[in-house]
């Protein structure tokens, strides 16, 4: 026994068990040698095999205090807290002044949710902790974690009063406040904590979050980085200062922390996905999709992460592809809202609106304040015809969060939609004045900014949409879709050129097909100059067709019309159009032979009457040759093709003005106005992508 015994002391926990089971089969079965065997199996990691050594022990012996108290800490272990309660309390009846009974009779109740039970042993503590420190604080640790902060607090105080320079004391308090949610009085207790110990980075990092609390921003990462500097691998630290730079939207700052935490502990689930959360948010879906799929490999019943693969697939546009992730997130948690939610969203973007309705529903049931779930049933709402019903879902997730700057422009649409244009433009309003912050460059912030730039445009403050779609060309984002609202605009309001960071994007950054609808902006203006630098930078084979006539244009323009002729007609058959001829149209036009480019505008539009391009450039040349009459009934004519389009009215409207008319000449140009505020992006279109 003896021998057993040191080998234990020793940590030779294997060679103890053979001895203890040694002496079993020689018949000399105890309740303490049961008892040690199951310790040595505890230290090997054999908890179950363990707690059956206990049970025989206690069997043997009932009133055997320390074999009781030993099963309890084993099944405690093993998160069986009903059992291990069950074994505290026959511990405590037949030991009370082994303080570790008791606690562990707490902490088990604590587990169990039974708070008053806890309480009840954690008070079977006071006669032992009045004369005993570190019993008090473990007394507080527990009234803590059962939620009677009060009593904490006082024992943290009774502490402090004998022991005012105790570290853990201080450190407890501050704890005991922080979860109270006195961020202030948690930070006073931390920072008496450091007067005493200032080169402990566990109270820095704890300081640093009662400060994030707060509100103080600077002061949490002053905390976080000095406890990184006081012990370089700290995780929790360094997971903090990732967070606290999350929420502020400094989310290249905040890879860098979630990626150094990492390296600490690379099978934390919740710093993989955060890790992706962060990623996601920057835009970067697919690069999100691996970070979510480690916190898996740590977790593979983490339903979080399952959903947010699906949420980055969505993004993507992978919407049918989305739809299994959310589905294995639900099987692991049936009830999950957020998962509901977005499986609803998939759904109706595949076209099953009437599964998407029902799911969304289900996901509000449950979560009944989630404004983006209110928004997506007023879209599928929409989607099948029931107007009253999307209408007050988007003025419900409006109550719910009046800054939700989508949902008001989403009502704005749909007001329009019913014909109230006053209510819709106090809508729109409302999302500007959400909007009304300063942008950052994250994809929540360029998003954000670009429903801005939709909604000013949709109001009809053409100039403050254009300088919108400016600053998000000077934060590195511009598409197609900016691009041709920037033309649109920049034609409506006559500028010659747009503006100096939009001009960088679309010479550097943009698609072929942009550039190409960039030189034919140049070209109108007349700015063959910059036009022949675009081009010279294409590829022949991106530029197409486009090209070639934007080239012809050029020759045009410097006087070489049969050279520009030439190129037209050299055009290969393969890519030709059947709007050659329009195409001969615009080089004549370019070559201020006006005449014969109405000749071809009007051979276009006679071989394609639906072409109108075709109708448009006419109208054009009309106005240029002074025939405003002609010009008028041209722009009918491309009105009668598509009224939705903008400048067949503006055009109109010049014409009625030359002609002195100008009460026609102001209606026209009040319906070329509506037309360029309601051929907008919608919010969808311009919120890149991104969900609140």
């Amino acid at each position: 026994m003896d021998q057993a015994n040191s080998e234990y002391d020793a940590g030779h926990y294997e060679r103890a068990m053979e001895l203890f089971e040694r002496i079993i089969s020689l018949g000399r079965e105890s309740e303490v040698v049961l008892n040690n065997r199951g310790a040595a199996q505890d230290a090997l990691g054999m908890h179950a095999v363990a707690a059956a050594s206990y049970r025989a022990a206690v069997a043997l012996n009932p009133s055997y205090e320390l074999g009781w108290h030993n099963l309890g800490n084993c099944l405690f272990g093993q998160e069986l807290y009903k059992e291990a309660s069950a074994a505290y309390t026959r511990a405590l009846a037949l030991n009370p002044t082994r303080w570790e009974n008791a606690s562990g009779l707490a902490r088990s109740e604590t587990k169990l949710g039974n708070m008053k039970k806890a309480k009840g042993a954690i008070d079977k503590l006071n006669p032992l902790a009045d004369g005993d420190d570190p019993i008090l604080l473990t007394q507080a640790d527990l009234y803590l974690h059962a939620g009677w902060r009060t009593e904490a607090a006082e024992c943290c105080k009774r502490h402090i009063s004998r022991r005012g320079d105790s570290v853990d004391g201080h450190a407890l308090l501050g704890n005991v406040y922080h979860d109270s949610g006195d961020f202030a009085k948690a930070a006073q207790s931390f920072e008496n904590a450091l007067e005493v110990a200032p080169e402990d980075p566990e109270i820095w990092n704890n300081l640093g979050y009662s400060y994030f609390c707060a509100g103080l921003l600077d002061r949490a990462l002053m905390c976080y980085d000095k406890a990184i500097e006081l012990d370089p691998r700290y995780k929790h630290a360094w997971y903090n200062k990732g967070y606290a730079l999350h929420g502020a939207d400094r989310l290249e700052e905040a890879v860098q922390c979630y990626w150094s935490a990492i390296s600490v502990d690379s099978d934390d689930k919740v710093l993989w996905n955060n890790l992706g959360n962060a990623l996601y948010n920057l835009g970067g879906y697919a690069e999100s999709i691996p970070k979510f799929v480690e916190a898996i490999r740590v977790d593979p019943d983490y339903e979080i992460a399952w959903n947010n693969i699906g949420n980055a697939l969505e993004r993507m546009g992978l919407y049918a592809e989305a739809i299994p992730f959310h589905d294995r997130s639900l099987e692991i948690r049936p009830g999950f809202d957020y998962a509901l939610y977005a499986k609803g969203v998939c759904k109706s973007m595949v076209g099953d609106s009437e599964e998407a309705y029902d799911l969304i529903l289900e996901s509000l049931d449950l979560n009944p304040l989630y404004d983006e779930a209110w928004k997506a049933r007023s879209r599928v709402a929409r989607q099948l015809g029931r107007l009253d019903d999307a209408l007050s879902s988007i003025e419900t997730s409006l109550s719910v969060n009046p800054e939700f700057d989508e949902g008001w422009i989403d009502r704005g649409e749909m007001l329009l939609s019913i014909g109230d244009p006053e209510e819709a433009e106090r809508s729109f309003e409302a999302a500007l004045r959400c909007l009304d912050a300063p942008p950052s460059r994250t994809a929540y912030g360029l998003a954000a900014l670009a429903r801005k730039a939709a909604v000013l445009r949709k109001l009809g403050r053409f100039e403050d949409a254009l300088a919108a779609y400016e600053t998000l060309s000077g934060m590195g984002r511009m598409d197609d879709v900016m691009a041709s609202s920037v033309f649109s605009l920049a034609r409506y309001l006559g500028l010659k050129t747009v503006p100096s960071s939009t001009k960088a994007m679309l010479e550097n950054s943009v698609g072929p097909q942009t550039k190409m609808s960039y030189v034919e902006f140049l070209l109108d203006c007349w700015d063959t100059e910059a036009a022949s630098r675009m081009l010279a930078a294409l590829d022949r084979d991106e530029g197409g067709p486009r090209m070639a006539v934007a080239e012809a244009r050029m020759k045009a323009m410097s006087g070489d019309v049969d050279a520009a002729m030439e190129m037209v007609a050299s055009i290969s058959k393969e890519e030709r159009d059947p709007g050659i001829q329009k195409a001969m149209g615009e080089i004549f036009e370019s070559a201020g032979d006006l005449r014969s480019a109405r000749a071809c505008f009007e051979e276009a539009l006679s071989s394609r009457p639906s072409d109108f391009g075709a109708a448009l450039s006419l109208t054009r040349v009309f106005e240029r040759m002074g025939e405003h009459r002609a010009a008028i009934r041209a722009a009918d004519v491309a009105i009668g093709i598509d009224d939705a389009e903008w400048e067949p009215y503006d055009l109109k409207s010049r014409a009625y003005a030359a002609l002195g008319e100008s009460g026609k000449s102001e209606a026209a140009k009040a319906m070329a106005s509506e037309r360029l505020s309601g051929s907008g992006p919608t919010a969808d279109e311009s919120a890149g992508g991104v969900k609140g």
